[in-house]
């Protein structure tokens, strides 16, 4: 590193003075040259992320009770609906019984009294009962009926809390994990199984000085630590809006969405490589970013012209990273620049005559 600096600083006594030098055969056989080419090159910021679910489910205990059916394991394929555990709670199979057999009495005396009131309306159309008796039996139908759907409200309350002795999944996924067995007794509130979509994202942290960069929809690449060979794509899905500070350092979580084919790859809790494309560039003159020194606030490359001529050429440069630079001016496609020298020649400290 110190090395580079002092040559991009114009430490190394072989940069041109300026106009042009010839040099002998013997000189130019110890220089490292390279043509610049056009190529095609892309911005990218590139982060360590994992491998999690779409959707996480914890899913509590809504009763108090003895575990008397486990039906999965952590792994376990389930569909929504199905059923994941049982718990036992005998109050309310008691609470269900007896709501159950109040309505039933309460429809009885219903019918009691419908019957009734349909016999005393032909009396009274027929004005054989006076219409205080005809009202009486109408006001113990309507409290009889009242009675009724009382009880059917309060059977369908115990049917809804006797349910929540049956926990089942929430969505189509995979069983994370199970805090109880058969016969271990489940608090209310308690997580009792926890349950993770089929369909994964990658979460990663990107510093602050990236997150300008970034937009929701942008292309990126991953590699998987369990699959490096194989290189798989996605878009951003979301971009937090709050920061993390850690140890000083300002990040912003993001969450990637793999495309179908990377679905079949992911599993939860890989390692992944996440790649995101900000830009990509055709016809780029770039060169390597050892090549190019400063002077009096200008920046130069050296060259290789026709009969082993040695120039100084002043360019303006733009994007780089840490190995190229991009050449926007000052150099062709097919110019020989100089990137370094063998190493005894440079210490020589003569290897331009000087």
């Amino acid at each position: 590193m110190i090395l580079l600096l002092v040559w991009i600083q114009g430490g190394f006594s072989h940069k041109v003075p300026g106009g042009v030098t010839n040099l002998p055969k013997e000189r130019i056989e110890q220089l490292k040259t390279i043509k610049v080419e056009l190529v095609e090159t892309s911005g990218e910021v590139s982060v360590s992320g994992t491998v999690l679910a779409r959707d996480t489910a914890r899913i509590a205990a809504r009763v108090g009770g003895y575990v008397t059916e486990l039906k999965v394991d952590a792994g376990s394929i389930v569909k929504k609906g199905d059923l994941l555990l049982k718990i036992e709670a005998r109050e309310l199979e008691e609470r269900e019984a007896q709501a159950r057999a109040a309505l039933e009495s309460a429809n009885v005396d219903l019918e009691k009294n419908r019957q009734d009131l349909e016999r005393y309306k032909v009396l009274f159309e027929g004005q054989a009962i006076a219409r205080k008796e005809f009202d009486d039996v109408s006001a113990r139908f309507e409290m009889a009926k009242a009675a009724a759907d009382k009880a059917k409200s309060a059977l369908e309350e115990a049917k809804t809390f006797l349910s929540y002795e049956l926990v089942t999944a929430p969505f189509d996924g995979i069983v994370l994990s199970s805090t109880f067995a058969d016969g271990e007794f489940a608090g209310p509130g308690m997580t009792a199984i926890s349950v993770i979509s089929s369909q994964f994202i990658i979460k990663a942290d990107i510093n602050e000085t990236d997150i300008a960069k970034l937009t929701p929809g942008q292309k990126v690449e991953m590699t998987l630590d369990a699959y490096p060979d194989k290189l798989l794509e996605g878009e951003i899905a979301e971009i937090s809006p709050i920061s993390r500070n850690l140890a000083g350092i300002v990040s912003f979580e993001i969450k990637v969405k793999p495309d179908d084919l990377a679905q079949s790859y992911l599993k939860y809790g890989l390692s992944a490589n996440v790649t995101i494309i900000i830009s990509k560039v055709e016809n780029v003159l770039y060169v390597p970013l050892q090549s190019v020194y400063e002077e009096n606030g200008k920046k130069y490359v050296d060259i290789l012209a026709e009969n082993n001529e040695f120039k100084k050429i002043e360019i303006t440069t733009g994007n780089y990273n840490y190995d190229y630079i991009e050449i926007k001016s000052g150099l062709e496609q097919g110019d020989e620049i100089i990137t370094s020298v063998i190493e005894e020649a440079a210490a020589s400290g003569n290897m331009f005559g000087q």
